[in-house]
């Protein structure tokens, strides 16, 4: 049954989405944005890896400035696995960037174990939409390279690169070119290479997009047990909103731009779900009413705009 409590991990600042059962215009005036709970107790114990405390980012733009995420605040436990969705242009990839000290906030503070982010770093890996191997590398020397860069020598880093090669099922294929590979097993010797450095957290952006519906389920089968294996943080973008379901522990939702935290959704599901059961369904139905409202507000911004060009 899903129960609904008060959000502690967002700004009060945008108006408050609709609970269930209210219609539109009820919401009550100043209520924080709201997290949906269906009753997931596993991870409430375990200590905070990564948090994100009054996080502000923009970027320059002809008319000034172009505010991209506004007073985002998050706190992510250890071994969490959490989905960010929201309407493009909201600043999911951007947050991930921040997180991962590609990029600087503008104002507010990431930390991980209690440690300010102030530039990238080895407890940090990030696997992108495109998978960002080198072509010139065979797969095996692509997992090794992170390695390489931390100063292991060779035969310790080689051991460790088929390590994680065969936990990905392509140790028969570490001494082929990329180029040789399908487009779902360039994203498994991605996420190797991102595993094999031992993060303490997982940032993935949108890793499957562009691949078809059989494969992109096959892989989110293979990364949530490499989850498990690892008991890796992880935070994963997505715009599936049955990807987010069948992956996450919970769900955080955002607006559209300035990008803030609308809704955190919590779920208390069997793994693997089945795309029928009650709970997935009444889930799937949650987000996909905040995301609804959310590219109705991005169409109708956008249709203002270009009525004043």
């Amino acid at each position: 049954m899903e129960r609904v409590l008060s959000a502690e991990a967002s700004s009060a600042a945008y108006p408050a989405p609709l609970r269930t059962g209210e219609a539109p215009g009820q919401a009550a005036e100043g209520r924080r944005p709201w997290r949906s709970v269906v009753g997931r107790q596993g991870k409430a114990e375990a200590p905070e890896k990564l948090a994100l405390r009054g996080i502000v980012k923009s970027f320059p733009h002809r008319r000034g400035r172009l505010v991209a995420l506004e007073e985002i605040n998050l706190s992510v436990r250890e071994g969490e696995f959490i989905c960010l969705v929201g309407p493009s242009g909201c600043g999911k990839s951007t947050l991930l960037r921040l997180i991962a000290g590609l990029e600087k906030p503008d104002a507010g503070e990431i930390s991980i174990n209690g440690q300010a982010v102030d530039g990238p770093g080895a407890e940090r890996a990030m696997v992108f939409q495109e998978n960002a191997l080198f072509p010139w590398l065979t797969v095996l020397g692509n997992v090794e390279f992170g390695l390489a860069m931390q100063g292991m020598g060779k035969r310790v880093r080689r051991a460790r690169a088929m390590e994680y090669l065969a936990m990905v099922h392509l140790a028969p294929f570490a001494h082929h070119y990329v180029h040789e590979l399908s487009g779902g097993m360039r994203q498994l010797a991605a996420i190797a290479r991102a595993l094999a450095v031992n993060p303490a957290v997982l940032l993935m952006d949108e890793p499957f997009a562009s691949l078809d519906a059989q494969i992109r389920e096959m892989l989110n089968a293979e990364l949530l047990r490499l989850w498990a294996e690892t008991g890796k943080t992880v935070l994963f973008v997505t715009h599936s909103v049955q990807e987010a379901v069948r992956l996450a522990d919970r769900v955080v939702v955002m607006t559209y731009r300035p990008g803030r935290i609308r809704a955190i959704i919590e779920l208390d599901l069997p793994r693997p779900r089945e795309e029928g059961d009650p709970g997935v369904v009444r889930t799937r139905l949650a987000i996909g009413r905040h995301l609804r409202e959310e590219v109705t507000r991005a169409l109708q911004e956008e249709r203002n705009h270009a009525g004043r060009t």
